[in-house]
């Protein structure tokens, strides 16, 4: 019989050719502290490291260097002793006299070292285990603080008591799993090495993919090669397969199969996913290998695996343990419904093959899920089997519908929706009007769809949901389904400022009589009516006031009671009556109390309130109700009507310019905007830039129907704008028409504001300048001090240009205003 082997081996293994070590790791060996770790998982490039640093000392006869590589045997302490005091005593560095207790003689013997020596030991990881692992530790430090002439190099797979307690007595140099990973420059150097030519794009993808995972990475590379130079990252998979073969315990595998399904996971998560006792003593130890990314995240460790590392796992985890991965898919469900991510609940139930809790959670949260994470939902639903999304409404709508009315080329929305809020009362509205309707799910949550999409502020899917419901329903002959989808069409078009179509719409054949008929209390005869009145409104037709008055009162509070709210007060508005513009500003603030924060509607209700307020000229109570408005679509317009309202026509072109690069931009808020710039370029005497921006205006009311934002403007203005062309002066009806040109509503609605001296003489000089830069020069101020007093002088007058100003402070009401009515006489 032979000799057994070794449990300590004398010799330096033989390092695969072509691999590529930095320069700054060897570097780091060669500071020589008395003790140095280099630490990481299989494949790190540990040996490799060594190696090179080995090779350079080739030369250097001032130190003795020894090199041992333990095995599994040294997992028993007496093995490990005995073991290194032979192989030690075959090195020459120890006597080992015949009967002699191995342990004794070679901590005896290393502690009296009188000359320098280097002891390096590869696969320290076997040196024992449990307490006699530190207990080995323990003794090789002592050893080494002692001597100053011993100096002990280790690599090993785990992290130790001598890596963590050693630094407290003693210089450590340890080199973490993080320096021995491969950047992306050493990537391509491999590859160079290795003959297979990449890019600088696949060698960051390479080395982010695995981590930095020298021998993973190498591996695809000599693979690749034998492909043509083509690189095939799928072959990573054979390399982290026999990774995980490889394994000594069984919990480890287990936990980096389960762990790698979920992408990240906290101790929390991972003790659910891959239940053991052990399992925060595992995190730690595969975690200290370097084999996972740690992030701190609100006060808590998040772990993740490298993509390519991850992705290899799940498969040999999909390949070997189908079943544990079902029960991992049913485990990450449950937690992601808890935690309120229904995204990815949905996900995990597809995966899980769960698919009636795949309907159920389509069903509790449809509307939130198809306008706010559209992107996600169209993902998941290419995971359904057709035959399995076939048999369920909301899948074969979220499989076949959603992606078609997405942005083509994205990967997202490029403007985020407006919360949709709670649709459950609005969605038991529509189920119980389906009632008797043809069977078919899908028209409802089509309908759901175009519904949440209106309220997400995302129009132009609304009109998709709301065409493919028709689709649908004339196709099946499902009369019932044409009522609530022609509204809906009706609405959208009217909210986007649409006015001619939304009126084909509302007589189409569908709808032409449904808020006539005795049901016109649901939600199509709802929607029917509110349509209507806007487009009264927005074309400012002559039976404005009954359109409006059909509407009538919606019991539910909710975001479609809130829209006939705002459309009141807008009307009231038209009316300039403070008694009515009061107290439709009242109903407004009173209406936000109903609704979801943050929402489409609250912000129609707000911008409505601004809009009020400054029509009924009270500037400070607008003024406040603008404040801390989130910057959006409907914004941006409303809050450029009240800074040229307030005097301050720079801001007001600063606001609409905003508004028109908006990418949800509608017709309606585009003829506001064009119409505020108009106004402020005039204001400014900007006239050729103030005529360009009324020509825009005009185009869209021609083109839209609109013809109720030109009411925001000074008439005055609209006249010298619209410079007699008759078509132009026939937008604006003629019974809207100012009963006095002394100034505008806003300016008689406003109590006056007295004059400051200097602004009494930046006025006084106006009469004589055409501008700022001539007033500076008389009253011997800078251009930009006399600005702001002709902000301040237009503000109190309520006018917006220099001909109003001087027309407002020659009228009996600024004899109010002290000082203009000498001024104006004199």
């Amino acid at each position: 019989m032979g000799e057994a082997a070794p449990s300590v081996v004398l010799g330096r293994p033989r390092a695969p050719r072509g691999v590529v070590v930095e320069q700054e790791l060897v570097d780091l060996l060669a500071i020589r502290s008395p003790l140095t770790v280099v630490r990481g998982p299989r494949g790190y490039g540990k040996t490799t490291l060594v190696d090179a640093w080995l090779s350079r000392l080739a030369g250097d006869r001032d130190q003795e260097v020894v090199y041992l590589r333990l095995t599994q045997a040294c997992n028993d302490g007496p093995t490990f002793w005995d073991g290194l005091a032979r192989a030690l005593s075959a090195a020459g560095v120890i006597e080992l006299p015949d009967g002699a207790d191995p342990h004794h003689e070679a901590v005896r013997q290393l502690a009296a070292r009188t000359e320098p020596l280097t002891l390096v030991i590869d696969d320290y990881h076997h040196a024992g285990r449990r307490d006699v692992a530190a207990d080995i530790d323990d003794e090789l430090v002592e050893l080494v603080r002692q001597n100053d002439q011993l100096y002990l190099v280790v690599a090993t797979r785990a992290i130790r008591v001598l890596e963590t307690t050693g630094s407290l007595s003693i210089d450590v140099t340890i080199i973490s799993p993080q320096e021995l990973r491969l950047s992306p420059g050493g990537v391509a150097a491999l590859a160079a090495r290795t003959g297979v030519p990449i890019g600088d794009a696949q060698a960051a993808r390479l080395s982010v993919g695995f981590g930095g995972w020298p021998a993973a990475i190498r591996d695809v590379l000599v693979r690749s090669r034998r492909d043509g130079g083509h690189i095939n990252l799928a072959l990573a998979d054979q390399y982290i397969a026999s990774m995980v073969r490889d394994l000594r315990h069984e919990a480890v595998r287990t936990f980096m199969l389960r762990t790698a399904v979920p992408e990240e996971f906290d101790a929390e998560l991972a003790q659910l996913v891959a239940p053991s006792e052990k399992v925060l003593a595992i995190l730690r130890n595969v975690r200290s290998q370097g084999l996972l990314h740690e992030e701190i995240r609100d006060e808590r460790r998040v772990y993740s695996y490298a993509p390519l590392v991850r992705q290899a796992l799940v498969r040999v985890l999909t390949e070997s343990r189908p079943q544990q991965l079902r029960e991992v898919h049913s485990t990450l469900m449950d937690w992601h419904v808890k935690t309120g991510d229904h995204v990815r609940a949905i996900v995990h139930a597809i995966h899980a093959g769960d698919w009636a809790t795949v309907e159920l959670l389509m069903e509790q949260h449809w509307p939130h899920l198809i306008t706010q994470e559209p992107w996600a939902l169209v993902a998941a639903a290419q995971l359904i089997p057709p035959e399995i999304a076939a048999a369920h409404p909301r899948l074969r709508v979220a499989r076949d519908e959603l992606a078609q009315a997405l942005p083509p080329g994205t990967a997202g929305p490029g403007v985020p929706p407006w919360p949709t809020g709670d649709l459950r009362g609005i969605t038991a509205e529509l189920q119980l009007q389906r009632r008797g309707a043809t069977p078919g799910g899908t028209t409802l949550a089509l309908l759901q769809w175009g519904v949440a999409a209106v309220l997400a502020g995302d129009l132009a899917t609304a009109l998709y949901a709301f065409g493919r419901t028709r689709d649908h329903g004339q196709a099946a002959g499902d009369d019932a389904a044409l009522v609530p989808a022609t509204a809906g069409l009706a609405l959208t078009h009217a909210l986007l400022g649409d006015v001619e179509i939304a009126r084909g719409w509302l007589a189409d054949a569908a709808v032409a009589d449904v808020d006539a008929a005795p049901e016109g209390q649901d939600l199509a005869g709802v929607g029917v009516r509110i349509a209507r009145a806007l487009v009264a409104l927005d074309g400012l037709d002559e039976d404005v006031d009954d359109a409006v008055l059909a509407m009538g009162e919606r019991h539910r509070r909710d975001e479609i009671w809130a829209l006939t709210v705002y459309i009141r007060a807008l009307h009231a508005g038209m009316s300039r009556e403070p008694g009515e513009v009061a107290r439709w500003a009242a109903n407004l603030r009173a209406a936000r109390h109903y609704l979801p924060r943050g929402g489409l509607a609250e912000m129609l209700v707000r911008s409505g309130l601004v809009e009020t307020l400054t029509v009924g000229g009270m500037l400070v109570a607008a003024r406040q109700a603008a404040e801390d408005m989130q910057p959006s679509v409907v914004s941006f317009a409303t809050l450029a009507r009240l800074s040229l309202a307030d005097g301050d026509p720079a801001r007001a072109v600063a606001h609409a310019r905003t508004g028109l690069a908006h990418p949800r931009l509608t017709q309606r808020s585009a003829m506001e905007c064009h119409l505020v710039l108009a106004g402020a370029h005039h204001a400014l005497g900007e006239r050729v830039a103030a005529r360009r921006a009324f020509d825009q205006a005009i185009e869209s009311a021609y083109g839209s129907g609109q013809r109720r934002p030109l009411l925001a403007m000074r008439h005055s203005t609209f006249l010298q704008l619209a410079a007699g062309d008759r078509g132009v002066l026939d937008l604006w009806p003629a019974r809207l028409t100012p009963s006095t040109e002394e100034g505008p509503a806003v300016a008689a609605a406003r109590p006056a504001e007295p004059l400051s001296r200097r602004e009494r003489q930046v006025l006084d000089s106006l009469a004589r300048n055409a501008g700022a830069v001539g007033i500076a020069r008389e009253l011997g101020l800078s251009v930009n001090t006399v600005k702001t007093h002709l902000r301040a002088v237009y503000r109190k007058l309520g006018v917006g240009s220099r001909d109003e100003a001087l027309v407002a402070a020659s009228t009996p009401r600024s004899a109010a205003l002290p000082g203009i009515v000498t001024w104006a006489q004199g």
